[in-house]
């Protein structure tokens, strides 16, 4: 059964930066111990390491915090976490006099909300050996303080036995509890997955509407959606508005973007194929679009089951034309004012428009685009996204270079016929 990959990378990030905040109670530690030195009750933990042990989970939060900045990466910062904050649990338990062998069991534990078998029992397996490792480094000064009638070698293999299958029992019960879970999660996702597909459907073929009207229309509707999604993904990765940015956000936007023209159904063909400039009156026809297109979205698409996505839709069909400085329509909105939403598809459809020729005018390029789109930072545009667009010029230009070989290919194939 193929996955929500949309899901399961949003649970992710959500459990990444709860257990990364978590992680940090252990700063507390080497203080902690610190002081017990001091006052005589624990004297395994010199100064010395109560400080390093300080300083490595502050870098495991530096690290994780850092990585966190790329969606991507989210697969790593969960080993990191886990099983960082496994080898500072293990690390104290060679201390003697520190009793913490429930402890071993916590982190397999906390991998499962997650809901992923496979990691779950990966860190069970992983956090078996550091647990064992650590028997052996405690086993002399066990040994020496409790049971001394004990060999070392006797007291691990004792001690090692038993862990060992109680590790075993623990890994069959989080193993079952995972899978029953994420197999749960699939079947519901399966369920909805008809539903949204007819969501989908019927977004794609509302915005179809535009293509029959205009081929060079229909065109932009795709290549806006992905410069939307490409957009969406890079101010995540360079740290903008990730708490807003979510996978399952970004594919909101995605799914939306479509519909951001629909409203030029309503425009007559004299208008909306025009080579000749507008007149002010067309024009204020042609800025109606977006009310427009608000209305026929409110109207037709109000039974949508996902009401974020309704919502979504609307923000960009009403607000994508809408301008940084407050300058633009169709409500003068301002700066964050504008849905995260619509000032995303504002710089996606200008991008494409000075890309694309049209029947008024030539295609720019793409050094020329970048250097226009930089001239409005903070006017028509948000400036952080005009930062993301420009950093993100490789993947333009591979996309570009994609679309000019499907457009080609699609000319061949229409002669042949």
């Amino acid at each position: 059964m193929k996955k929500d990959d949309t899901y399961y990378l949003s649970n992710e990030i959500e459990v990444n930066a709860i257990l990364l905040r978590c992680s940090l109670v252990l700063l507390f530690v080497g203080p902690l111990l610190a002081i017990l030195r001091v006052i005589g009750i624990n004297g395994e933990f010199n100064y010395r390491e109560c400080f390093f042990f300080s300083v490595a989970v502050l870098l495991l939060y530096g690290i994780c915090k850092y990585l966190q900045r790329t969606m991507r990466l989210q697969g790593l910062i969960k080993y990191l976490i886990i099983l960082g904050m496994h080898s500072g649990v293990c690390y104290m338990a060679t201390k003697a006099g520190i009793l913490i062998y429930i402890s071993y069991a916590l982190m397999p534990a906390l991998s499962c909300l997650y809901y992923r078998k496979r990691f779950t029992l990966h860190i069970t397996g992983f956090s078996y050996i550091i647990m064992m490792l650590t028997l052996m480094l405690r086993a002399g000064s066990e040994v020496e303080s409790v049971y001394y009638s004990l060999s070392k070698e006797e007291w691990y293999s004792v001690f090692g036995f038993s862990l060992t299958w109680e590790y075993i029992l623990l890994t069959i019960v989080l193993i079952t509890l995972v899978d029953k879970t994420e197999s749960s999660i699939d079947l519901l996702h399966k369920n909805n997955k008809q539903m949204k597909d007819m969501q989908t459907q019927l977004i794609s073929g509302f915005a179809n509407f535009l293509e029959f009207r205009d081929e060079s229309t229909g065109h932009h509707v795709r290549r806006t959606q992905a410069y939307v999604k490409m957009i969406a993904m890079g101010m995540y990765n360079q740290g903008y508005y990730q708490s807003e940015l979510s996978a399952r956000t970004i594919a909101l936007m995605e799914t939306a973007a479509p519909l951001h023209d629909v409203g030029k159904i309503a425009i007559p063909d004299a208008i909306l194929l025009k080579e000749s400039g507008l007149t002010d009156e067309e024009y204020e026809k042609i800025k109606n679009h977006t009310r427009e297109g608000y209305r026929l979205v409110t109207e037709n698409l109000s039974e949508l089951t996902d009401k974020r996505l309704l919502k979504c839709v609307q923000e960009i069909t009403l607000s994508h034309h809408e301008r940084w400085d407050g300058t633009g329509y169709p409500e003068g909105l301002r700066g964050t004012q504008i849905p995260l939403s619509a000032r995303i598809m504002a710089i996606a459809d200008t991008l494409d428009a000075m890309l694309s020729e049209r029947v008024y005018k030539k295609s720019m390029d793409l050094d020329e685009v970048l250097h226009e789109l930089a001239k409005e930072r903070g006017k028509h545009f948000e400036p952080c996204i005009v930062d993301t667009v420009i950093r993100l010029r490789p993947e333009i230009e591979e996309f570009l270079a994609e679309e000019n070989y499907r457009e080609e290919k699609a000319e061949r194939e229409r002669r042949e016929k």
